[in-house]
């Protein structure tokens, strides 16, 4: 154990485990390699009710890894759960607060209890962070990074262009960290060869295929993915396009779909085996018109399917890096098209970006992410 001269204990904790979302798959790897490498950790998911499933659709935990639903939904539950976090936290060595609102309740628990905190964000950008309601949250996120910094031992980015956004929220430079996420590319590449395939799902083994894989939200277009599928069917003929995925635009996209009769548009829902959804595709997609950096992108990065994505947060710098895809400006739909139209007719093309993503594993792997969580831990608990 490189990192640590013995083993530690560690509370992780998040608001929502049960959303499937880039930030729970990441926490949950982080969790599973701390436990495999021998540190006590507890998982300490706010909003989930008890019995909820044991992490995200998909992902499966690490045994050794103490999973905890605290079950508070609601600002009165929430403060009530303070008390709970901190009667926890005096147990641990070290409290790790992954994301909007565990920041603030588990920030609060591990200060309460004279314990170091470190805090790991994971924003796609402040204008992205709403409540349920829709209401803004980006000015009381940016208000409590202010006044909890100093209490704060470190804080980890996973893109580096989050770095002068907390900056400019006033957190102090030299406790940011950047660690970016990572995936067990192993048990991804196994995963792919044992799900779906294009004949269970009807698509003919000639057809081209472009896979979309993300949360159903308005920065992440599903639609432009579908209306892009369309102008590349009127120039190559048969393009079937594979969503995975739920989330409030699910519904407009696919009555989208229904109106133009794109029945080349297969919507999968909340898949849990994505590795084999991105397996099915000639190319996958993201064009997002915010992100820091996405899962998914690492997530096919490890898969070895070629990338066409925006070049939002740090999804260009990786993609650059690891030779694994192309990137266009976020703003332009044609570059979009052209792009994917320039890999899905380059045999060539497509088979080096396939290549050079299979060469990236210790770029993408989570034991990779882990190692350095560790050194981190290690400097932080001493």
């Amino acid at each position: 154990m490189s990192a640590f001269d013995r083993p530690r204990r560690l509370l992780l904790v998040i608001s929502n485990l049960e959303t499937l979302g880039g930030m729970e798959v990441q926490l949950a790897h982080l969790a599973s390699g701390l436990a495999h490498d021998g540190h006590g950790v507890r998982l300490v998911s706010i909003r989930s009710q008890p019995g909820a499933p044991a992490g995200p659709q998909g992902v499966v935990l690490d045994p050794r890894v103490e999973l905890v639903h605290l079950g508070a939904v609601g600002r009165n539950r929430q403060l009530q759960g303070l008390g709970r976090l901190v009667r926890m936290a005096r147990g641990f060595d070290l409290v790790h607060c992954t994301g909007w609102d565990a920041s603030l309740w588990g920030r609060l628990a591990g200060i309460a209890a004279r314990r170091p905190v470190v805090v790991a964000e994971h924003t796609p950008g402040r204008e992205h962070q709403v409540s349920p309601s829709g209401a803004p949250r980006g000015r009381a996120i940016a208000l409590h990074n202010r006044a909890f910094d100093p209490l704060t031992a470190r804080t980890v980015i996973c893109a580096e262009w989050q770095r002068d956004t907390l900056l400019g929220e006033g957190v102090d430079g030299d406790k940011v960290t950047l660690i970016p996420n990572g995936v067990p590319v192993d048990d991804l590449r196994r995963r792919a060869a044992e799900g779906l395939t294009r004949a269970a799902l009807g698509i003919p083994a000639e057809a081209k295929v472009i896979t979309h894989v993300a949360r159903f939200r308005p920065q992440k277009r599903q639609l432009l993915t579908l209306q892009t599928t369309a102008r590349l069917r009127e120039t190559l003929g048969d393009v079937r396009v594979v969503f995975a995925g739920d989330g409030p635009e699910l519904g407009p996209v696919q009555e989208a779909a229904g109106a133009i009769g794109a029945d080349w548009a297969t919507f999968l829902g909340r898949h849990d085996n994505v590795p084999s959804v991105f397996a099915l595709g000639d190319l996958t997609v993201l064009p997002s018109t915010g992100e820091a950096m996405p899962m998914s992108i690492i997530e096919a990065v490890a898969v070895g399917v070629p990338i066409v994505a925006a070049d939002v947060g740090d999804v260009g710098p990786i993609l650059e890096r690891t030779g694994a895809g192309l990137h266009f400006p976020a703003a332009d739909v044609d570059a979009f098209y052209e792009t994917c139209l320039a890999v899905l007719t380059d045999d060539g093309l497509r088979a080096r970006l396939a290549h050079a993503a299979q060469d990236a594993r210790e770029e993408v792997d989570a034991a990779t992410m882990v190692r350095r969580y560790e050194r981190l831990f290690g400097t932080v608990v001493g």
